[in-house]
């Protein structure tokens, strides 16, 4: 794979609630053609990212799950850090209800100013919203916790297919402009003919799709969010030894996060926002659970990476 064809997500912090020795609270990135989207903004997240290699600067969104401590507490000192390092690039920041208040407050009482721009925008619970980042279209739905908590499907936009330039050859196409229009999905006319992009572009490529549910129980909304998506990261705070905490809690087990990754016919399931009671041996147990459900799944460290292939069939 090209590395400008590359996807990656970056798991910044896998831990859930306060941070241990080995697992930061959550963030992560996700990374195309050296853009980068965040999605929460715990606590340390801009260590991570240092760690990580990953340059604040690049990143043009950060979309926000919920209002919880672990999940925004970073996010005060990211902005005006970046304040700190003059940055100019516009900044669009996404999340429930409550959101503005959060950062205006913040910034009143820090009496700090921000120059460079930021969009913040609020997301309705009540429906489901699609926007698009990039070269990403955005579906966001209210997942079920104890708060407004929405789940992000990020859904690539899909390649043209291989030209084929001997068949364009051999109908008469010169290279110009006519091929690009051709490449761009428009029909030409040549000598009274017309040609068609399908008489020498290949099937278009579909775009990968990787789908954020943190802090949830298992519900309809994950489901439609995850169908059929690349990598699913999902709630998987609890294993088996500590279930009965998951529903009062309104988090997931692993295991319960790989029925809903098989229900959803996803590729890899990634868990995350694992609790801090999970001790280095019990992460081994929570790993097997979940893969005596659903064999496709990995359970990432802080600063673990994750290629994301390409499908050749479409979502």
């Amino acid at each position: 794979m090209r590395v400008s064809d590359q996807l990656k997500i970056i798991f910044l912090g896998t831990g859930a609630a306060a941070p241990s020795l080995t697992r930061g609270l959550p963030a992560l990135a996700i990374r195309r053609q050296g853009k980068i989207i965040l999605c929460d903004c715990g606590e340390g997240t801009q260590l991570r990212l240092m760690q990580a290699g990953l340059s604040p600067s690049k990143i043009h969104t950060i979309c926000l799950s919920h209002l919880h401590g672990d999940h925004i507490f970073g996010l005060p000192g990211f902005l005006t850090s970046q304040q700190l390092f003059g940055r100019h690039a516009p900044l669009t920041i996404t999340g429930p209800p409550g959101l503005s208040a959060y950062i205006e407050t913040i910034a009143q009482i820090s009496k700090y100013t921000l120059d460079y721009p930021v969009k913040v925008v609020e997301l309705s619970p009540d429906t489901t919203s699609n926007f698009r980042i990039d070269q990403f279209i955005v579906t966001a739905k209210n997942l079920r916790h104890s708060s407004t908590c929405l789940g992000y499907r990020f859904h690539e936009a899909e390649k043209p297919g291989k030209f084929d330039a001997i068949r364009a050859d051999q109908l008469g196409i010169p290279p110009g402009p006519q091929r690009r229009h051709l490449q761009h999905g428009e029909s030409i006319q040549i000598e009274n003919r017309q040609i068609d992009p399908g008489d020498v572009v290949g099937p278009s490529i579909p775009g990968r799709v990787i789908t954020y549910c943190t802090d949830t129980r298992p519900c309809a909304a994950a489901v439609e969010l995850a169908q059929n998506c690349d990598v699913l990261i999902h709630d998987s705070t609890f294993s088996d030894l500590y279930a009965d905490r998951a529903e009062p809690t309104w988090h997931s087990t692993s295991r319960e996060a790989a029925t809903l990754a098989q229900e959803a016919g996803v590729g890899t399931l990634a868990l995350w926002h694992l609790s801090i009671r999970i001790q280095a041996e019990e992460e081994t147990a929570l790993l097997a659970q979940a893969r005596q459900v659903f064999a496709h799944t990995i359970l990432p460290n802080d600063l673990d990476e994750l290629l994301v292939p390409r499908r050749r069939e479409p979502h």
